[in-house]
């Protein structure tokens, strides 16, 4: 059997990407709502970082989207570790496989 690791992730910009060595950092706020159990309604918004590693697409990306921007980003999750003081530091890291942004009902698109 196949398996998938696939996360989608459709948000707004928090912040002008960053661009690092040949790749991006992108900070998407997603938000949700939800009615507790006193019947109010309850809203949160978490935010991801999600990296872009194709260096084209890492280009377009800094040079398109900016903070505000509705996005669509297909992605993976990819654990990690490194050493840090003598401990190991784990980490869990958003790439980014396809990435859109959407601008008053057009798309402009670039695979990652």
């Amino acid at each position: 059997m196949r398996t998938t690791n696939l996360f989608i992730l459709r948000g707004r910009v928090g912040q002008t990407p960053k661009a690092f060595s040949k790749a991006a950092k992108i900070n998407v706020a997603t938000d949700r709502a939800w009615t507790d159990a006193k019947g109010e309604r309850r809203e949160e918004t978490d935010w991801v970082t999600v990296t872009i590693l194709n260096e084209k697409a890492a280009e377009w990306a800094i040079a398109n989207i900016a903070k505000g921007d509705a996005v669509y980003a297909e992605c993976r999750i990819a654990d990690g570790s490194y050493k840090k003081d003598g401990e190991t530091v784990y980490t869990t890291d958003i790439i980014a496989t396809v990435f859109h942004k959407f601008d008053l009902g057009s798309r402009d698109d670039v695979a990652a």
